[in-house]
């Protein structure tokens, strides 16, 4: 069940669609986020291919995973946790339409920012007779490159007749009405709402099931968000947490194990005092080594504690980095770079197992997590010998705990240093809180270029801060933070609602994207952006000719062989290519007349710049015609 061995569920292909099956729309949430990450899931979703597959360097197919995806996409992160990519590239404006920002209020007890923190996807698939599939997945990880041991699990839903899964799914449904509202009133995410209220009506009819055998029943848990029945979901409303709010011990308990990155000894304690006069009982706690400071001897005295061995930590980054250093030194796309860093890896997934279920997802042992933060968490019921704690750690363990394959050891919580990064935390809360005043500016058009107007209620800081738009080279235009601030000389493909905000004091620098709403942007500026990637009459071809091969993601790598520059002037090579072209056109004509609705959509995207071979229009308009009384 939790064996990282043979259990292992990749991210790209939880994200494919099913065979037989379409991607229709997702809604997706996470904490922080990596454009290049969410570029590896439109690739998964809109063609199938895996996130970390060769395509990511083919500037055909990753545009095309991005053109097709851009509107079927609702993907919702914490304000202020977007990374800062290595590389960036004017691609990153066809992820604005996917990224939306969610700002969550303090939380309760405590007054630091509370998170908007699941780790969630609902994704709407169909068949050719255009009958739907859905798939919830409920994740720990963030979509990032993060290299930590996380959790994950899905189900798969058909549509019934009847509407009888209304109780089952209301959760869902609340869940995606409190994320619609962070959505605004452009005509994009006006549909994205109508698609939204669309999955909305149709779960009641769709039925989840367990694929996994251990499991007998399952319940969504969202947490911090209202309920449409009244109130607010709260963790401390489940057996798991009952009783925390009021520090009630509640009924003494056999086992628990708790595998959680960040802890609280508020949290651990309430655990650690359910043990009560109960002998021989499996309390297990697996954590991170410096999330120990944050724990009392009394907090979990009644625990075993187990942390990742500094040499599996360190480990996986050396050995991988060693042997992918030469590939993504040429991973490099129209100025888009494979920014896969190998960072040390620890535990970060979030996995509870109290009495007889199982709960998965989101939600950490800590008191902000239980108190303030929106998480998503399921709870799968099962049997009691499957949920054994110590089952459950040798599994994950893959074998016998000291074993030479065991990646844990043992902990205690004696001489333990506090290595938390606090200085981090606060630079953090400083873009959290800026982020909450939500900026906004315009686009004027000036000599040609154009610059941006920003303006943001006054914001005092004991810390040095700038800002710059995400896409500008010129130095210039990263400015001091103030109440009024402008961005010159920034050419079409700038132009962009994503900015960097960097925070600094005397030791360290904090930089983060965060998008504002910015008015007046040209209407064609995607057109500009697309152009850039087809830029002559070479690429346009071998787009086309991606779009209409049988087999999308061989079509692309046959594409990616040899190197444009063997079209010569004199265009001998390039008559080679349009041969080959036309008779697929001729083929696609007759067999697959629905495939030319990409070229139509391609030919719409693509600035009036010359890019469109001459005599293509023509010869193009042809077979549209010949489709068409064909019927």
């Amino acid at each position: 069940m939790l064996n990282p061995s043979n259990e292992r569920l990749d991210y790209g292909e939880i994200l494919s669609p099913p065979v037989g099956y379409d991607f229709n729309f997702a809604v997706a949430t996470t904490y922080s986020l990596d454009f290049d990450a969410l570029v590896g899931a439109c690739l998964a979703l809109g063609l199938s291919a895996e996130t970390d597959s060769e395509l990511l360097n083919n500037p055909v197919c990753l545009l095309e995973a991005l053109r097709t995806t851009g509107d079927k996409i609702a993907l919702f992160c914490e304000n202020g946790q977007i990374h800062m990519p290595g590389k960036v590239s004017p691609l990153y404006i066809l992820l604005e339409q996917m990224v939306y920002q969610v700002s969550n209020v303090k939380a309760r007890k405590n007054t630091s920012y509370s998170s908007f923190h699941p780790k969630f996807w609902i994704i709407r698939y169909v068949d050719e007779k255009d009958m739907p599939l859905y798939r919830i997945i409920i994740l720990s990880r963030n979509l990032t490159f993060d290299r930590s041991w996380d959790v994950s699990f899905y189900l798969d839903g058909i549509k019934e007749e009847n509407p009888i899964y209304t109780e089952k799914n209301i959760p869902i449904c609340d869940f995606l009405v409190f994320l619609s509202k962070n959505l605004g009133n452009t005509p994009l995410e006006k549909e994205k709402i109508r698609k939204i209220k669309k999955i909305i009506e149709e779960l009641p009819y769709i039925h989840f099931r367990v694929a996994d055998k251990e499991f007998s029943d399952f319940e969504f848990i969202p947490t911090g968000i209202p309920k449409s029945s009244g109130g607010e979901y709260s963790i401390t409303d489940y057996p798991l947490f009952s009783g925390y709010e009021g520090n009630i011990k509640g009924t003494s308990q056999h086992e628990i194990f708790i595998m959680s990155p960040f802890l609280s000894g508020d949290v651990i304690r309430f655990f650690n005092n359910k043990k009560g006069t109960v002998r021989n009982s499996d309390y297990i706690l697996v954590t991170r080594r410096e999330s120990l400071s944050k724990l009392k001897k009394e907090d979990a005295d009644n625990f075993k504690i187990f942390v990742m061995k500094d040499d599996v930590i360190d480990g996986e980054s050396a050995c991988e980095f060693s042997r992918q250093e030469e590939k993504l030194s040429e991973s490099t796309l129209n100025g888009l770079e494979n920014q896969v860093v190998f960072k040390q890896q620890d535990v970060h997934a979030k996995v509870f197992a109290y009495e007889k279920n199982l709960y998965l997802g989101s939600l950490n042992a800590s008191h902000n997590a239980v108190c303030g933060n929106i998480e998503f968490m399921i709870k799968l019921e099962g049997d009691k010998n499957s949920l054994r704690a110590e089952k459950l750690f040798s599994e994950i363990c893959g074998g016998e705990l000291g074993g030479l394959e065991c990646p844990f050891e043992p902990a205690s919580l004696e001489n333990i240093q506090d290595n938390s990064k606090e200085e981090n935390n606060i630079l953090d809360s400083e873009i959290k809180r800026l982020c909450r005043l939500n900026p906004s500016g315009k686009v004027v058009e000036k000599d040609k270029n154009y610059e941006i107007y920003l303006e943001m209620e006054d914001f005092e800081s004991d810390y040095q801060m700038s800002i710059k738009p995400l896409l500008s080279e010129n130095e210039d235009n990263n400015v001091v933070l103030a109440k009024e601030m402008v961005f010159k000389n920034l050419c079409k493909e700038q132009l962009s609602e994503f900015f960097v905000i960097s925070v600094r004091d005397d030791k360290k620098m904090v930089q983060r994207v965060v998008k504002f709403c910015l008015g007046n942007l040209p209407e064609d500026r995607e057109k500009a952006v697309i152009s850039s990637v087809i830029k002559d009459d070479v690429c346009f071809f071998r787009y086309v000719s991606f779009l209409l091969g049988e087999n999308m993601i061989l079509s692309a790598l046959e594409s990616s062989e040899g190197d444009v520059s063997v079209y010569g002037e004199d265009g001998k090579k390039k008559v080679e290519m349009l041969t080959p072209l036309y008779e697929k056109m001729l083929k696609t004509a007759l067999v697959a007349p629905r495939k030319l609705k990409e070229i139509d959509a391609l030919m719409d995207a693509i600035s009036e710049d010359g890019i469109i071979p001459d005599g293509f229009k023509e010869l193009y308009a042809t077979f549209r015609e010949a489709v068409k009384e064909n019927g």
